[in-house]
C-alpha cells in the first residue's frame, strides 16, 4: 500500500515553499508577507549591552506569538529559516567561530537554540561546540526581580569545552534576549575557561522599555 504524504509536506519536499505560510517560493525562505507579519527587521537589530548581541527583531506582536507558538508545536523548516537570517546578521571576522548554545533547562528533547546553532555552524562555516552545561536547576525568571534573577542565575552554568591554545571567538546562541542576565551568567563560565565571546545571536530582543527592572 503507498504511503501518501500530508499535503503540506508533499509540497515541501517537491515544491520549495515558506516554511511559515507554505506558500510557494524560489528559495524556501520566509516569504515577504511572512517578514511583515513577524516584523522581522530589514537589516536586524543589535547592541552592546549588557553585551555584543545581534536579533532579527524585537520581541513584541508577531514575532512574540510565533515564537511561543514554536515552543509548543515544532517547525524545524522555520527554526531553520530564522537562524539563516540570524546568520547573515553575524559579523565576518575572516576566521570560524566556535558557535554554542544556552542549555535548556531540562535536558533531552527539542532545543530551539541548539538547532540554530546547529544550522549556523553548518551554513557559517563555523564550529559547532556543545561548551556549556548547567550546575543545577534554577527558578523560572517570569515573576522575579532584578535581583531575584541575578541571584536565581549565579553559578548556574559550567564549561565543558574548555578553551584550546589557539583562541577562537565564541558566539553563544538563544532564542530570546531580555536584558542579560542568562547570557551573562554563560559569559562567566565561558570565560572562566578560557574562551573569549563575540556576543550572544538570538531571534527576537525584548523591547528596551520592558527591561527596565528586569534581567533575563
Amino acid at each position: 500500500m503507498a504511503f501518501l504524504l500530508p499535503p503540506w509536506l508533499d509540497q515541501l519536499l517537491i515544491n520549495p515553499c515558506c516554511p511559515r505560510c507554505k506558500k510557494s517560493n524560489n528559495e524556501r525562505k520566509l516569504c515577504i508577507s511572512c517578514r511583515r507579519s513577524l516584523a522581522l527587521e530589514v537589516e536586524g537589530s543589535y547592541g552592546q549591552c549588557p553585551l555584543p548581541w545581534w536579533a532579527l527583531g524585537s520581541y513584541e506582536g508577531g514575532l512574540r506569538q510565533q515564537l511561543l507558538q514554536l515552543r509548543k508545536q515544532r517547525n524545524h523548516q522555520l527554526v531553520k529559516a530564522l537562524a539563516r537570517m540570524l546568520l547573515q546578521l553575524i559579523p565576518d571576522l575572516g576566521v570560524p567561530l566556535l558557535i554554542t548554545a544556552i542549555p535548556e533547562k531540562r535536558a533531552g528533547g527539542f532545543s530551539m537554540p541548539w538547532q540554530m546553532a546547529e544550522v549556523i555552524a553548518q551554513e557559517g562555516g563555523h564550529q559547532l561546540v556543545k561548551a556549556l552545561a548547567r550546575n543545577r536547576a534554577c527558578l523560572g525568571q517570569h515573576h522575579l526581580n532584578r535581583k531575584q534573577r541575578l541571584s536565581n542565575l549565579q553559578g548556574v552554568f559550567r564549561c565543558v569545552e574548555p578553551a584550546k591554545e589557539k583562541l577562537q571567538p565564541l558566539l553563544l546562541v538563544d532564542d530570546i534576549l531580555t536584558t542579560g542576565a542568562t547570557a551573562l551568567a554563560a559569559m562567566e563560565a565561558l570565560e572562566q575557561a578560557g574562551h573569549g565571546l563575540l556576543g550572544i545571536a538570538c531571534l527576537a530582543r525584548t523591547p528596551a522599555a520592558k527591561n527596565k527592572g528586569q534581567v533575563g
